[in-house]
């Protein structure tokens, strides 16, 4: 008997998560508890939705902002490149100026 019950208990209680910092087991909690009507497994699955990208974490404008400086400071890299003065040396280790 106490298996059956034992059994009854886990498909009542469903989803266990138990590895997880008391803290952030509370969090999980009372976000499904407010945002979902205490309904954990589709508060997973909007965790899980947001995680691949498929709900909009609202932080798009950022990452677009990082983007373009990213290749704005790899424009400028490629820019200091091609400015640099190339200098020519001679056999002996001396440098030659340009134009002489």
């Amino acid at each position: 008997m106490n298996e059956a019950n034992e059994i009854r208990e886990r498909i009542v209680n469903g989803f266990a998560i138990n590895r997880i910092p008391p803290k952030d087991k509370k969090w999980f909690i009372d976000f499904a508890k407010s945002d979902f009507c205490d309904d954990r497994g589709m508060a997973l699955k909007h965790l899980c939705d947001t995680y691949r990208g498929i709900i909009s974490t609202g932080m798009e404008h950022l990452e677009i902002a990082i983007n373009e400086l990213a290749n704005d400071v790899e424009l400028l890299k490629q820019q200091a490149k091609k400015d640099e003065p190339k200098v020519s040396r001679m056999l002996d280790g001396k440098e030659m100026k340009k134009g002489s």
